[in-house]
């Protein structure tokens, strides 16, 4: 059976969620888009990547994140991407 998340860790990853989506709408903004459907699914999920690396390197600063960013990139690469032309994906 798999172990429970605890209250503590499913608000860290809230919390972290939180950050990622900041980073993730000003990097957005920074090549001047809103969805990430402008993106193609590849650029998209870098970009998610680079966020959420981004987001735990600030909430965890000082401390070694190289286990969380492997988590994370395993994450990232599990998302199903639509292609564009889809339904718009905004980051709310």
């Amino acid at each position: 059976m798999a172990d429970e998340i605890t209250a503590e860790e499913t608000a860290l990853y809230e919390d972290l969620a939180e950050r990622a989506g900041e980073v993730a709408r000003r990097l957005l903004a920074e090549r001047g888009l809103i969805y990430l459907d402008d993106l193609d699914p590849e650029a998209a999920r870098d970009l998610l990547g680079i966020a959420w690396r981004e987001a735990a390197q600030t909430r965890f600063e000082g401390l070694d994140v190289s286990e969380l960013h492997a988590e994370i990139d395993a994450m990232i690469q599990t998302l199903v991407m639509t292609p564009q032309g889809g339904p718009f994906t905004s980051i709310q």
